[in-house]
């Protein structure tokens, strides 16, 4: 079996476990669910990782040249960081201090993803 193809299957199975686990954070805690919106929230970002590095092991099956591992791998954990909020924010419901991490995540994610398409292209 290919290896790229191994990758994109640990990838998915990451992808949906976090996914599981950002909609019910409940599953692996047995922490109460807390009153602050923003905080019930913020229960469910790290959650994301899991969808941040299925989405690189996706998307991304090499680690030499190291420049664009490197992009491919801060972009990927940041989207599934956003991901995540944005479940979050679907469930719990929105506050604005979630709607300015959101801006504050896009704003970082855009210049890492072009840098990752820039220096995918140099490799």
């Amino acid at each position: 079996m290919d290896s790229s193809l191994i990758f994109r299957l640990i990838g998915i199975v990451l992808i949906f476990i976090g996914v599981v686990l950002v909609w019910n954070p409940e599953l692996v805690s047995n922490k109460p669910v807390p009153e602050d919106t923003f905080k019930a929230t913020e229960r469910r970002i790290w959650w994301g990782l899991f969808i941040g590095f299925g989405t690189l092991l996706l998307f991304h099956h090499q680690l030499v040249p190291w420049m664009p591992t490197i992009a491919a791998a801060f972009s990927a954990l940041l989207f599934g960081l956003l991901v995540a909020r944005l479940i979050g924010i679907m469930l719990d419901g929105p506050v604005l201090k979630q709607w300015i991490n959101v801006g504050i995540e896009v704003v970082i994610l855009v210049p890492l993803v072009w840098w990752y398409l820039r220096v995918r292209t140099q490799s």
